[in-house]
């Protein structure tokens, strides 16, 4: 193992799920030098405090260690090792996504979806490493902890690290105090017996990075989009916020400013953007800020979707297996046999509301997934509060006392029979003898810890994947109507379908990328085409700096991610539905991280992404078993509502014009 693998191991806080925070310059020579110090090992370099020297251009055969080399051996002039700290410091983002990469490879470290990371569960368990030769090591941070608190010396090796670590802070962020005052004579003295690590840990603690103010003092202001260059946008007029970022992006950068009445607020959106919130946003960006008063209304001071930081992954890791796409292939049957009930409802001839049947359809299935309750007729009354909530609160394009009126009282009410109805049907006797669904988890997270999650913020963890589902409903609505769009798309999904279900209803097991792959590649381009969330909504809790500009703190942030969805340089023809953009050679969802991100970006992205995907799948693979549809009109043009979230529009309908197979005999085969 690598020293840049073995200083983020020591750094990762189990309990956070990121690393302990180094001040970034620093963390940046850390990474730097440990590469410096691989070399040394290897016989590549040499270095004393004055100066650094090339004594072996031979490459490693190392990935993490050639790029630095070969930079080494370019260099005509000879140079101190701070000098040589500071100029590979640069590279520090590429040595740390590479090191990650390697570690999560080798099965020491797993990565979850939001950008969080933990030891793999063997690790946790045993802290021993697995290495590629079938041995095994011991876990790096007993191993130093028990040198510094146990009197134990240290293998020479880790003299170095214990140095490197020390230079820029790492081992007193990694103690408590009063183990650093007990332990500091023993740190000292570590740090200085490996000369070349008391080399390279002198020129770490000496780099310095200017103030902000010093390194740019003229920044370059904001580029603006005014309010009249929405209203001269055709393309914000017709709803497509994705597509209109994309636009302003390419016409005034990755980073710019929107003024609203009212409010001013600062856009990331670019492919670039995407990454840096990927890796830093957890640094600078807060969520809570913007949902306060929507969580309110619901009874609740907070949620997974407001938390940030340690709570925000410990909540995370509560419900991941709840959100998980398992769910939906253990219980495809009643997937299935819901997804039937409902198009039993869908009379043929009949004019069918597209998105609001979408929605109860997808409803009333993550309903018993998720809760194990059929609130059907409370569904409605669910949508509806949500919905008048979002334009209050998020969007402010209502007043307060909207959510005051008899018909949304009447709504509220309901919601709270349905916390009632769910908390009620989840005893231990109710449950006994049931597959665990997510309300088995939280209220098991509630009884382990009831300050961590009250009494209080249970109601609105319950029902949160239902409100969740009425986005999925938009995305199925959007993908119905590719569906009846694209006639050759429809037949070979009808194909697929008539394939699974030829002999009896598929199971989980059948449920494999090859057996549905066009399905599973039309539901990839409805998502990128059409991403019900479209941007984040975030508060800068700390200044940071892109592109050169700064952003102050208390500044409204617009992570636009999805408008890199409609940049050319990364999707050919982006407004066309073309799901050949997902298969080989041209894989254009996988030429870079933050190109193609349908659940969002950084530590907030959407835990449920992969039961999404698999639920849309089997949805209409059932439609197209069951169900021949046909527009209404037959020449209706698909128009888009951008608020709350990106849906069709009201007029978007459908009717069945016939069965191709029998909902019926399928129901009766399937008992």
């Amino acid at each position: 193992m690598r020293f840049a693998e073995e200083v983020l191991l020591l750094l990762l806080d189990e309990k956070t799920g990121y690393f302990i925070p180094i001040p970034e310059w620093k963390m940046s020579c850390v990474l730097a030098g440990s590469v410096l110090i691989d070399l040394s090992l290897e016989n590549r370099v040499d270095s004393d405090l004055e100066t650094l020297t090339l004594l072996d251009p031979t490459p490693t055969g190392d990935e993490l260690l050639d790029p630095v080399l070969e930079e080494i051996a370019q260099e005509t002039q000879v140079h101190s090792p701070q000098y040589w700290v500071e100029r590979i410091a640069r590279r520090s983002d590429e040595i740390s996504t590479m090191a990650l990469d390697r570690l999560t490879k080798l099965g020491i470290l797993n990565a979850d979806s939001g950008g969080f990371w933990s030891l793999s569960s063997r690790v946790a368990h045993s802290r021993r490493y697995p290495t590629v030769d079938g041995k095994t090591g011991e876990e790096i941070k007993s191993r130093i902890m028990r040198a510094l608190l146990d009197d134990e010396i240290p293998d020479p090796r880790d003299f170095a690290i214990i140095g490197l670590m020390n230079s820029c802070g790492g081992i007193r962020a990694m103690l408590e105090p009063e183990e650093y005052e007990l332990a500091e004579e023993r740190i000292e003295l570590f740090s200085g017996l490996d000369l070349i690590g008391r080399t390279i840990g002198a020129a770490v603690r000496s780099s310095y990075q200017p103030p902000a103010s010093i390194r740019s003092v003229q920044r370059p202001s904001l580029p603006v989009a005014g309010l009249f260059s929405f209203l001269l946008s055709r393309t914000f007029r017709s709803g497509n916020i994705p597509k209109f970022m994309a636009e302003k992006s390419k016409e005034l950068g990755p980073v710019f400013q929107i003024n609203a009445p009212g409010r001013k607020l600062v856009v990331l959106a670019s492919a670039e953007m995407n990454r840096w919130v990927g890796h830093k946003g957890r640094l600078y960006l807060r969520t809570r800020d913007y949902l306060e008063g929507f969580q309110k209304e619901w009874g609740t001071s907070r949620s997974i979707a407001s938390l940030d930081g340690a709570d925000h992954f410990r909540m995370r890791k509560a419900v991941q297996a709840g959100n998980s796409r398992a769910v939906v292939e253990d219980r495809v049957g009643e997937v299935l046999a819901l997804g039937r009930r409902t198009f039993a409802s869908w009379e043929i001839g009949k004019v069918v509301p597209g998105e609001m049947s979408c929605q109860r359809l997808v409803g009333e299935q993550i309903s018993q997934l998720s809760v194990s309750v059929e609130p059907s007729e409370i569904l409605d009354d669910l949508l509806k509060f949500e919905y008048r909530a979002l334009l209050v609160h998020l969007y402010r394009l209502m007043p307060r006392f909207m959510l005051r009126t008899p018909a949304m009282k009447r709504a509220h009410a309901r919601v709270l029979e349905l916390y009632a109805q769910i908390h009620a049907s989840h005893t231990p006797a109710q449950r006994e003898g049931k597959r665990r669904d997510l309300v088995d988890d939280l209220m098991a997270l509630h009884q382990s810890d009831p300050q961590f999650l009250p009494e209080t913020d249970l109601g609105f963890s319950f029902i949160a994947p239902i409100i969740a589902g009425h986005y999925l409903g938009s995305a199925m609505s959007f993908a119905i109507y590719e569906l009846l769009k694209n006639p050759d798309l429809l037949d070979r999904i009808t194909a697929e379908a008539d394939a699974l279900f030829a002999d009896r209803d598929p199971v989980g097991a059948d449920l494999n990328q090859s057996a549905f792959d066009v399905t599973r590649r039309f539901v990839m381009e409805t998502l990128r085409l059409y991403p019900v969330v479209p941007i984040h909504l975030r508060t800068a809790m700390n200044a940071f700096e892109v592109e050169g500009m700064e952003i102050p703190a208390y500044s409204t942030v617009l992570a636009a991610f999805s408008s890199v969805h409609y940049d050319e340089k990364h999707f050919k023809d982006p407004d066309t539905f073309d799901i050949d953009r997902y298969a080989p050679p041209r894989n254009e969802h996988r030429q870079a991280s933050g190109v193609y991100v349908p659940f969002g970006v950084g530590t907030h992205m959407c835990g449920g992404a992969r039961w999404t995907e698999l639920q849309m799948a089997v949805n209409l693979l059932l439609i197209a078993r069951h169900l021949e549809l046909e527009m209404v009109p037959a020449d209706y043009k698909l128009k888009i509502n951008p608020l709350p979230k990106l849906s069709p529009n009201r007029k978007f309908r459908f009717r069945v014009a016939r069965h191709r197979y029998p909902i019926d005999k399928a129901v009766t085969a399937a008992a």
